[in-house]
């Protein structure tokens, strides 16, 4: 009876420690997870992530400053 008793307490414990959880931490709330497509800079050849990349006339930049100094 007091394992059972035991038992009880420590799933408790973990229900209540996963009730603490701030919200928001969930990994399916995050858009950015799983494999991303990544370019590569026209100027320094660096691979970045799509989204992050800056385009321009001549292709796509890893930085402003490394599309205005190709661009300019």
């Amino acid at each position: 009876m007091k394992y059972v008793v035991l038992l009880v307490m420590v799933l408790a414990g973990i229900w209540w420690l996963r009730q603490q959880r701030p919200k928001g931490t969930d990994k399916s709330s995050n858009p950015r997870q799983g494999p991303q497509v990544m370019v590569v800079c026209a100027d320094c050849g660096v691979h970045v992530p799509a989204h992050d990349a800056v385009q321009g006339r001549f292709g796509v930049y890893c930085s402003q400053a490394h599309r205005e100094r190709l661009e300019a």
